[in-house]
């Protein structure tokens, strides 16, 4: 174990989340005007800074290049460190008790949004719920493209990007990587918080909205609005969060042509600047929606919103058949980007769309993207491998091809991707016996599990069951722990586990 890069990047992080703090200290400053606000969330915020600065020079001289073992181990701290930090917001106002506030802040970095909080807390710690899930989505993205290729070899991502990317255990690469991935995040962040303000929110409404919905947090703060434009802005917002971030930050790059020959008049330099521009924005739109994890998301959100359209149609004629279509596309993308935000009461849900929004949370959104849940290309690819044994079966000499984007799936990936879904599975039976056992019935024992592994903390008010708060000490930790691994996804714990035994008599931890 390398202690000075796990050190270094710790401390890159919490030097990070300082700037984080600012927003709630504004607020407290210009909205509030309390002193007692400010101090709330500057003494964290200082001992952040320290203890981030100290992290960050005692890692100074690190190795250039991250061995798998650190890698795993800085994945499973970083949450749980700035979980520690984050709460004691909650804590010094006195909102929440401790193991809520672990278990409320555990959910907010890790984007599952399970909100603790009653509805009529200050709204300034809903700033910080809000802040806590756009940050910690941040990290999860940071991760994705830095730590989690050498932990569990893309699982994939490579296969979602046309014309492919490099994922380096090297420090500059990573870096490079890293501010890749920021800055389409903070582009993003800000094309939601315009849609939200031009749909009739005020300034921080916008602002939160944007940053729960980018991050796929949701939760159950969903600003009052006469206006429908809201929710419009709300599913075009998740239905970004579901995409692939690297494959946006792609397109965008190669978006802007180069400069036209200088020799050139001056009107005919900027004609056909404009032509090329034309030509690369329908190229990259050609791209985007020929690639087969786009292709197979949208035909999921079209048969699924088509499906509970019309059941619900038929159950009421006499329905408002607009106001329908767009709640069945508004929840859809809700689940299936694992924000969970519900605008109905499911008590009036059928089962059958009951069943069909959970399975969206269970699929998740493209990989690249900040949702939670199995991720649609490693669907598409158990899809293809069950069709390839059924065709091996039927003629044992075919020589089968998994392919995805017109690219041969290598033997080992589909390996890992099935090695994932079975672990996954056995987790969700694990976390379900286990949590029956503490105090939930067994169905609010499996949603809860379910919420926990995919990140949609609301998914048990599919089963009405939303007893997060009503539960012992003991589960609240448990649940926080599943939070944790179903983010940051099971072989990284797997790696810790099978890493400490191999070194127990060896004493290298």
């Amino acid at each position: 174990m390398d202690k000075k890069i796990i050190s270094s990047l710790l401390g890159s992080v919490l030097v990070a989340f300082v700037f984080v703090f600012s927003v709630p200290i504004l607020y407290a400053a210009v909205e509030m005007q309390s002193f007692y606000a400010i101090t709330i969330f500057s003494i964290p915020a200082i001992f952040t800074a320290i203890l981030g600065v100290t992290l960050a020079r005692y890692g100074k001289n690190h190795r250039r290049r991250l061995p798998i073992f650190s890698a795993a181990l800085s994945m499973f701290i970083i949450y749980p460190l700035i979980a520690a930090i984050g709460m004691t917001p909650f804590l010094l106002t006195g909102w929440l008790f401790p193991f809520d506030a672990m278990l409320e802040t555990i959910s907010d970095v890790t984007s599952a949004g399970l909100s603790l909080l009653s509805p009529n807390a200050p709204y300034i710690l809903r700033i910080w719920q809000s802040l806590l899930m756009w940050f910690g989505s941040l990290i999860f993205l940071v991760m994705l493209v830095t730590l989690m290729p050498e932990v569990g070899g893309c699982f994939g991502l490579t296969m979602t990007l046309q014309g492919g990317q490099l994922f380096s255990p090297l420090f500059g690469q990573m870096n490079t990587m890293s501010q890749r991935i920021i800055k389409t995040y903070m582009g993003l962040t800000l094309i939601s918080f315009v849609l939200f303000k031009l749909a009739g929110l005020n300034f921080w409404d916008a602002l939160l909205m944007a940053m729960r919905c980018i991050s796929t947090g949701g939760g159950d703060f969903f600003p009052a609005s006469s206006s429908v434009y809201v929710e419009y802005a709300a599913i075009f917002s998740m239905l970004l969060a579901c995409g692939n971030f690297l494959l946006y930050y792609r397109l965008i790059q190669t978006l802007p042509p180069p400069r036209s020959d200088v020799e050139e008049k001056f009107f005919q330099r900027g004609i056909n600047y404009f032509k090329r521009l034309r030509q690369n924005f329908f190229d990259n739109v050609k791209i985007f929606f020929t690639n087969s994890e786009v292709k197979f998301s949208l035909g999921i959100i079209f048969f699924s919103v088509i499906i509970i359209f019309f059941v619900a149609m038929n159950r009421d004629p006499q329905a408002d058949s607009l106001n329908i279509f767009r709640h069945s596309i508004f929840h859809v993308i809700s689940y299936l980007s694992t924000t969970g935000i519900n605008l109905v009461d499911f008590d009036t849900v059928h089962d059958f769309d009951r069943f069909l929004i959970f399975l969206m949370a269970i699929l998740g959104g493209c990989m690249g993207s900040v949702t939670g849940g199995l991720k649609m290309v490693r669907v598409l690819v158990l899809m293809k491998t069950a069709a390839a044994e059924v065709k091996k079966t039927i003629h044992p000499h075919m020589i089968t091809s998994i392919r995805v984007n017109n690219m041969a799936v290598p033997p080992a990936t589909v390996g890992r991707i099935l090695g994932f879904f079975f672990i996954t599975c056995l987790t969700l039976f694990i976390s379900s016996a286990l949590l029956s056992f503490m105090e939930p019935k067994f169905s609010e024992a499996v949603a809860m599990s379910a919420a926990c592994l995919t990140n949609v903390g609301t998914l048990p008010q599919i089963v009405d069951a939303n007893i997060f708060l009503l539960l012992p000490d003991v589960a609240k930790i448990f649940c926080g722990l599943i939070l944790i691994v179903g983010r940051i996804e099971i072989f990284a714990l797997l790696i810790l586990i099978a890493s400490w035994k191999s070194n127990r008599g060896q004493r290298k931890w």
